[in-house]
């Protein structure tokens, strides 16, 4: 019995024996361009096209035509002809199908890799041509036998399909993780890495377009639909910033952040949009709404620079979506409050640096100085470059710098001459070498004068508060970088520049402080901080005039002002009727629910007792703490509007930290790559360093001690006025009175309720005295006004001065002066005094008879 004809000459008609084996073979599709207009073919019964019946195909073949005259019938001369010989000249005539046919035929093992070839061509960048790199791989695996190379390729083991799946993914996110180009995996030694490897490592190594298109499609949407499980119905901060990549495009980065964690959301092509205030507020609302989209998220605040654009944008976003905070950033804030008064030490600080730098002989004799004296020796510190722009590189040259006084001071003593010959050098023009000596001379003065180094300490100490609020500000995942810590510091930077030995910079920085502090969302950050369980009023001064009833007020209006956020789909009717009912019964729950907060009572009334013990095992985290509340249905309420607040972070840092990894990713010599593939590049890789860190591969980097830890504590420390209030316990009964009168602070449990019952006794009183009819309200209107706050306060804004100032530290004294003073009155003085005051005041001190109770019992 014959063997079967190969799958090749479905493709071909056999024609006349050309010798005992073998037979004429032509090709179908060459006969098929001769075939006349008028013939009709037939087809068999398997369906198959009759023509060795057809006379005209007879007569074409015996022509022998050169197009049709027909090869040798064997699978190789028929294939080289479909294919053409290496490749050149193929049939022109032959059908998609014949190539297919004539492919297996020549290679029938690289089915599969065929395969993965036709499968790869939906990438971006694939334009239908064959890859380069399979030409390439075959050139290397050619190399892998040639015996004066020496090496040995790997095992030949086939994968599977399931781990061809996992060792692409694989190489994906190692290209993202290691910030390698695409291009890598064509490589001629990556290739022949692998194959030492495994054999057939080529079957699972993907293409530069493979992994630039399919895989990482496939990881970003992964990524993606992380991201929506993770964030859905969150309570997110929305951040945005700009950037101009290499190709000087103009970039806007937009953040999401939730629990201090932030996320790379979109990238924005903003090269040709207008930086005016309602263009800029319509492409705000864009982000915020594509974010909640297709996140799931709700946006509570929107947080950007404080620029003319930005800023205009970011009021009229406020204005017109009022459920909406809009805190500019804090740390770029913090950097703008410096007054400096001392401009010239700070440029003659720079330009030593600067010279030492720019004149390497003259640095080398610095440092052998410098090597001699050190601990331990041949220890040389560097000199630092400042950068014009962020004031923590100030702080850090000029300090280093201050560091390195002793031994630039030594240096110029003893070998000043050699200074100044080095710095001259071979130098033959006079004016030139004059020129060269003058300024080595005066850079040396500068290094042997006392005052330029007491200048350089007075500048290094007024630039460290500002660089530490700064970098307390952008701090990211930890508390510095939450509303009431960040009003801590601003509060901070006020109170160590008020106690400055020069009265114009402390006037200049309280008043740059206090713009600052204006610009800012005031309500969110006061509440914030009176939220905060460890802090609460304890940090108020005096001047605050505050009161449990004001802050109710503010606490109602933000909390009234969330609740406007419109809901997806429109209520009805009805459904907007019984909205209105549930929100006055929610606005009561959170008023009562924030009394009782304030006075520690009810659900709160044993948090001071376990305070301590919450405190060492979970930390100064007041989130910790409210998280406890949401179980309690009558502080839900409350302790929601707290997790809102406390959990907002009022920074950029997130999207700096993004932008950094933007330009490692685009780089000169990557310039062409486009924003979309370059925002799912870091999506995947933001992913990965997030599953890095997860698991432990990354070390934590310490961090850069900058500043002094035991000078830091207490640097930007914020006095507890309750504190300072209680400690005067030797006031008399009249100044204890006074000290009630002018402090609204109420630090107990029975301060609170006498507080109270003062407060609804005097408007008891009122009450009784209006007729009727002269006032629109009843008694009960006017408590639920003043509780939930239908009378609006006009407590904020306020002045830093205002919240923390507090009393001074001459008045403290003065006081116990006093109290010392008092004690020591005679039984007779003390007497006198009594009678001279009760003879003084006989006009205004009411008879007895109308008193109820007197002595202790007695309660004014």
């Amino acid at each position: 019995m014959p063997p079967p004809k190969a799958s090749i000459w479905d493709h071909f008609l056999a024609g006349k024996k050309q010798n005992q084996s073998h037979v004429r073979a032509h090709c179908q599709g060459c006969i098929e361009k001769e075939r006349p207009a008028e013939e009709v073919v037939e087809l068999d019964d398997d369906g198959k096209p009759k023509l060795l019946s057809q006379s005209w195909v007879i007569e074409a073949c015996q022509a022998c035509k050169k197009d049709i005259g027909g090869v040798l019938g064997v699978s190789s001369s028929m294939v080289a002809h479909i294919l053409g010989k290496s490749g050149s000249k193929p049939c022109p005539n032959a059908s998609a199908e014949a190539r297919k046919t004539a492919n297996r035929t020549r290679d029938p093992k690289g089915k599969e890799k065929r395969e993965r070839e036709e499968s790869g061509s939906d990438s971006d960048d694939d334009s239908g041509r064959k890859p380069v790199k399979w030409k390439l791989l075959t050139k290397v695996k050619t190399s892998l036998k040639q015996s004066q190379l020496k090496v040995f390729r790997g095992i030949s083991i086939p994968f599977t399909k399931e781990q061809l799946k996992v060792v692409r993914k694989q190489f994906l996110r190692a290209t993202i993780s290691a910030n390698l180009p695409f291009r890598w995996v064509e490589d001629p030694e990556i290739i022949t890495l692998f194959l030492l490897f495994r054999a057939t490592a080529d079957d699972a190594m993907p293409n530069c377009q493979q992994l630039s298109g399919r895989l990482l499609d496939n990881a970003n949407t992964g990524v993606t639909e992380h991201l929506k499980q993770l964030l859905r119905g969150e309570y997110a901060v929305l951040a945005s910033d700009g950037w101009k990549d290499e190709s000087r495009d103009s970039v806007n980065g937009v953040n999401v952040s939730v629990s201090g964690k932030t996320y790379l959301v979109d990238l924005i092509h903003a090269t040709a949009d207008k930086k005016v205030g309602p263009s800029m507020c319509i492409a705000f609302k864009g982000m915020i709404d594509k974010a909640e989209d297709i996140y799931g998220v709700k946006v509570v605040a929107f947080c950007c620079d404080n620029d003319g654009g930005s800023r205009r944008g970011r009021k009229d976003l406020v204005i017109d979506r009022s459920w909406l905070f809009g805190p500019p950033c804090c740390a770029h804030q913090a950097r703008l409050i410096f007054y400096f008064q001392t401009a010239e030490t700070a440029e003659q600080a720079t330009d030593l640096i600067g010279w030492l730098l720019n004149h390497g002989k003259v640095r080398s004799i610095f440092n052998d100085t410098q090597a001699k004296i050190s601990v331990p020796p041949g220890k040389v510190l560097a000199f630092l470059v400042a950068n014009m722009t962020c004031w923590t590189t100030h702080f850090i040259a000029f300090d280093h710098l201050y560091d390195l006084k002793d031994p630039m001071h030594r240096a110029v003593i003893s070998c000043r001459h050699d200074i100044i010959a080095t710095q001259v050098g071979a130098e033959k023009n006079c004016q030139k070498k004059q020129k060269l000596k003058d300024d080595a001379t005066d850079h040396c003065d500068l290094i042997d004068d006392g005052g330029f180094w007491r200048r350089l300490k007075t500048v290094v100490d007024d630039i460290e508060p500002i660089c530490l609020g700064t970098n307390l500000n952008q701090t990211d995942g930890l508390r510095p970088d939450y509303p009431d810590q960040a009003l801590l510091t601003f509060a901070g930077i006020f109170l160590y520049f008020q106690k400055h030995s020069k009265p114009s910079v402390a006037a200049g920085m309280a008043k740059r402080v206090e713009k600052c502090w204006n610009t800012l969302d005031q309500p969110m950050f006061v509440l914030a901080l009176v939220l905060n369980p460890f802090e609460g009023v304890a940090r108020f001064g005096e001047k605050a005039g505050i009161s449990p009833f004001t802050l109710n007020t503010v606490l109602l209006q933000v909390y009234c002002c969330i609740q406007l956020r419109p809901p997806k789909i429109p209520r009805s009717i009805e459904e907007e009727e019984e909205y209105k009912k549930t929100k006055v019964v929610k606005e009561k729950e959170v008023s009562e629910s924030f009394l009782s907060y304030l006075s520690s009572k009810g659900p709160f009334d044993n948090w001071e007792k376990n305070k301590k013990a919450f405190q060492s095992v979970h930390g100064n985290n007041p989130i910790a703490v409210w998280k406890v509340f949401l179980t309690t249905p009558s502080t839900y309420q409350v302790a929601d509007l707290a997790l809102l607040l406390l959990g907002m972070s009022v920074n950029q840092a997130g999207l700096e930290r993004n932008f950094s990894d933007l330009k490692i990713k685009k780089t000169r010599l990557r310039n062409r790559l486009k924003l979309p593939r370059l925002e799912k590049m870091a999506k995947v890789g933001a992913d990965i360093r997030a599953s890095h860190k997860e698991a432990g591969f990354l070390e934590e980097r310490g961090k850069r001690k900058n500043h002094d830890e035991a000078k830091a504590a207490n640097l930007l420390a914020v006095p507890c006025y309750a504190d300072l209030l209680e400690e005067e316990t030797s006031s008399s009964d009249e100044e204890e009175a006074v000290s009630k009168t002018r402090s609204g602070l109420v630090r107990s449990r029975d301060g609170w309720q006498k507080e109270m019952a003062k407060w609804v006794q005097k408007e008891q009183k009122r009450s009784d005295r209006s007729d009727e009819g002269e006032d629109d309200n009843s008694d009960d209107n006017m408590l639920q006004d003043a509780m939930y706050g239908r009378q609006r306060s006009k407590w904020l804004p306020r002045s830093l001065d205002l919240l923390f100032g507090g009393r001074k530290e001459s008045d403290v004294d003065e006081h116990l002066r006093r109290s010392n003073r008092r004690q020591a009155y005679s039984e007779e003085a003390r007497l006198m005094e009594l009678l001279a005051n009760e003879a003084e005041d006989a006009e205004i001190i009411p008879d007895d008879g109308e008193l109820e109770g007197s002595g202790d019992n007695f309660e004014g």
